[in-house]
């Protein structure tokens, strides 16, 4: 089953969100979506971002941006 949080990602990706937006502590969406204690469900959320492009803050510096 898909969650909702799923279809909401999709949907914000499809109309352009940056999945590689950090938040004001330097995390990336894929940082939070494999983050031991995240509640989520996250499997679907970490393929999704993986597929559309999504990085860790780590990969990012590692690419140096």
């Amino acid at each position: 089953m898909i969650s909702d949080l799923f279809i909401k990602l999709f949907l914000l990706i499809a109309n352009g969100a940056d999945v590689n937006a950090k938040d004001e502590d330097g995390l990336t969406p894929l940082d939070i979506a494999t983050h031991p204690e995240n509640p989520n469900d996250t499997d679907e959320i970490v393929a999704l971002l993986r597929k559309h492009g999504g990085k860790t803050s780590a990969e990012l510096k590692a690419e140096g941006k």
